[in-house]
């Protein structure tokens, strides 16, 4: 009989770690709009329910006060400039502030004024709050779950991609193959972005890809700053991350002069369009995003384009 025991003691003790359950701190059901970009409820400083946009390229909270349901208290003392898709602007900033999301209160975030349309979203949660835990956008159930950092476990057979930085977002490598030419690019991830893929202004200058395809569509972007810009929409051959491939995925060219989508620092962004194919895990303290294919994989990125 003691033998048994300490036989049962030595299994558990090597359990294996796919047998070890991550804590989770909260889970919270989200909103994937026809938009495609995800939308999350929460209250400001204890006030009303507001409707927040989840977003990777979005160094901090920010409230939107064209909005008419940010009515909740709020107190500017300092100015910062902000660094929009289409170019910059001087914005008011707040520095202590409470955001209560699902069962969480989380104290002390930082709130930039950026007037988006009144019809758009109350706010935006940035990286100031999504990079403080291990999180997971399953798009399967519409949940966004909350991991204890201490237990936290990387989904086992997920699409790893290592991050590094530029301007404040996350970037990581992805392979683009446009008119038989095989580019290998340092894209930001961007859920806040309802585009697919977007290569910016001086990587399409840099390799002569203006003019190589005549575009299907023109796109009119307008950014945090207020500016807007032109996207020529073209077909990519293949994009492919980590193993998996893309075949003829509507991307785009663009030709903004001026903010993110005008920076040598990244060679594109990759919008929630995207990334909504795949249940997304964010360690960002860690340095990395995992990937899993859902049930979206499928889904058509532009409805038009099989009509």
């Amino acid at each position: 009989m003691k033998t048994l025991i300490y036989t049962l003691i030595a299994i558990y003790l090597v359990l294996p770690r796919e047998f070890i359950q991550a804590q989770i701190i909260d889970q919270i059901p989200f909103e994937l709009a026809s938009d495609n970009r995800v939308y999350l409820k929460c209250k400001v400083n204890n006030n009303d329910t507001l409707r927040f946009l989840f977003d990777t390229g979005a160094t901090d909270m920010i409230m939107n006060p064209n909005s008419p349901r940010s009515t909740y208290s709020i107190q500017f003392d300092s100015q910062v400039t902000n660094n929009g898709a289409t170019g910059t602007n001087l914005i008011q900033v707040s520095s202590d502030n409470e955001l209560q999301l699902g069962n969480m209160q989380i104290k002390g975030l930082r709130f930039l004024s950026i007037p988006y349309p009144p019809n758009f979203w109350d706010g935006v949660i940035g990286l100031s709050f999504i990079s403080q835990y291990p999180l997971k956008l399953d798009y399967d159930t519409k949940t966004l779950y909350v991991y204890e950092r201490s237990s936290f476990i990387p989904p086992k057979n997920a699409i790893a991609l290592k991050i590094k930085y530029a301007l404040g977002v996350p970037l990581v490598p992805i392979q683009v193959k446009v008119n038989n030419r095989i580019f290998n690019m340092k894209v930001e991830i961007d859920t806040g972005s309802d585009r697919v893929l977007d290569m910016n202004t001086p990587f399409v200058r840099q390799n002569d890809l203006l003019g190589t395809q005549s575009p299907f569509a023109i796109s009119r972007i307008t950014s945090s700053d207020s500016n807007a810009g032109e996207l020529q929409n073209v077909f990519f051959d293949e994009v492919r991350l980590g193993n998996m491939n893309f075949y003829k995925i509507p991307g785009a060219f663009s030709t903004v002069t001026e903010g993110v989508q005008a920076s040598q620092e990244m060679e594109g962004v990759l919008g929630n369009n995207f990334l909504q194919r795949f249940n997304i895990t964010l360690d960002l303290q860690n340095g990395y995003i995992y990937l899993e294919p859902n049930n979206l994989i499928y889904k058509p990125f532009y409805h038009f384009l099989i009509e």
